[in-house]
């Protein structure tokens, strides 16, 4: 499954159109909201006042557990975690499986999905549930910042989950399913100058264009051997949209200003490329190598791999987030495989994940900071 297949050259991507659309239409049943359960206030009282203090200003790093049940607020500027939510605390149980977080742009709340809750929570900035959303196998959460909505796909870990996405109504926690007509919608992302969100599928090369007011979805579909899109991220000037390739080892580039989504290049990174994000600036691209263990860097004036980082902490890195000044690189890292090795005594080095807080003006982890088993999804906001 993961071997890398023979890559296109970049001069055979340019300039061919690889895609086609077909307009499709279709809204899935709407759910009610599941109101917060009364054991919301619970959390505040099993937790100590040591684990619920937090500091003042800044930005926080939502890191979503997903082995041990748990979100972790990290604190942007010190590394420090600040706060520790158990969802086992809330009534889940401890398979309910956090996987990714979203923040509202004010930072005044903020989302994780639960894989095996079959739910998305909303928490308050002080970590209080005030809402939650049900849905099938919940995986990957978009924020458009523009509307009111919030956008869920579903998991890699649903082998069969319904060929749609949810589309959540973020202050009422209503959710309506929108069909995206193919299977296993993962990477998603929202388009918010476009008003559209994108959507793509693990075993086809297909990407769903959904418009944001309508509902309605074009597919595109993208030529070359399967690459089972891991992720999608959008330029700061929404020109450009990039998509991580899990089979094929790539990096995609496409013209976000198509309506076709036009091939730009790709780029040969290495195996396994996880989530992607953009410098402020555009400049650059990073994202974790989930099997080589690897930081990579990719410069967008010529798509070519500048800088690749690796050293302990980094272990299976998978989600990555950025400080709104471009200057600090937040990427979680799994440590499934035990390689790293926690500053505290542990049955298995397993049950300890990293986050990598990394210097972007020289590529170097300043900080390897110790959170919950498997953390995989992450996002930054402001903090108060």
């Amino acid at each position: 499954m993961d071997e890398l297949h023979t890559a296109w050259t970049g001069g055979e991507a340019m300039g061919r159109r690889a895609s086609r659309r077909s307009r499709l239409s279709g809204r899935a049943v709407r759910c009610a909201m599941a109101t917060a359960a009364p054991a919301l206030t619970l959390v505040l009282l099993l937790f100590p006042a040591a684990i619920l203090a937090q500091s003042s200003g800044g930005e926080r790093v939502y890191v979503a557990n997903q082995a041990s049940a748990s979100v972790s607020i990290v604190d942007a500027e010190s590394g420090e975690v600040v706060r520790t939510i158990d969802m086992t605390a809330l009534g889940f149980d401890a398979n309910s499986r956090p996987h990714h977080t979203a923040v509202d742009p004010d930072g005044s709340h903020w989302y994780v999905s639960l894989i095996g809750g079959g739910h998305v929570l909303r928490f308050t900035r002080e970590g209080e549930l005030v809402g939650r959303a049900p849905f099938e196998t919940p995986g990957l959460l978009a924020v458009d910042p523009a509307s009111e909505m919030l956008y869920v796909g579903r998991s890699m870990m649903a082998v069969n989950p319904p060929q749609r996405i949810g589309q959540v109504v973020r202050g009422e926690m209503t959710l309506e399913e929108l069909d995206v007509f193919f299977p296993r919608p993962h990477a998603l992302i929202v388009d918010s100058g476009r008003r559209r969100v994108l959507a793509a599928s693990l075993v086809e090369n297909r990407i769903a264009v959904v418009d944001g007011a309508d509902g309605e979805a074009e597919l595109a579909d993208v030529q070359g051997p399967p690459h089972t899109f891991v992720q999608f991220a959008l330029s700061p000037d929404g020109r450009r949209l990039v998509a991580t390739a899990q089979l094929t080892g790539r990096l995609l580039v496409f013209d976000a200003t198509d309506p076709e989504l036009e091939p730009v290049t790709e780029v040969e990174v290495g195996a396994q490329p996880w989530h992607p994000v953009f410098s402020p600036d555009g400049s650059r691209v990073w994202f974790g190598l989930l099997e080589d263990d690897e930081i990579v860097e990719v410069e967008t004036a010529g798509w070519t791999v500048s800088r690749r980082l690796s050293g302990p902490g980094i272990v299976e890195p998978h989600g990555s987030a950025v400080t709104a000044d471009g200057r600090w690189l937040f990427v979680s890292n799994r440590n499934q495989k035990g390689a790293y090795t926690p500053s505290r005594a542990v049955a298995d080095n397993a049950e300890v994940g990293t986050v990598v807080k990394i210097d972007t003006r020289d590529l170097s982890v300043v900080q390897v900071i110790e959170v919950g088993a498997y953390p995989a999804g992450i996002s930054i906001g402001p903090g108060e």
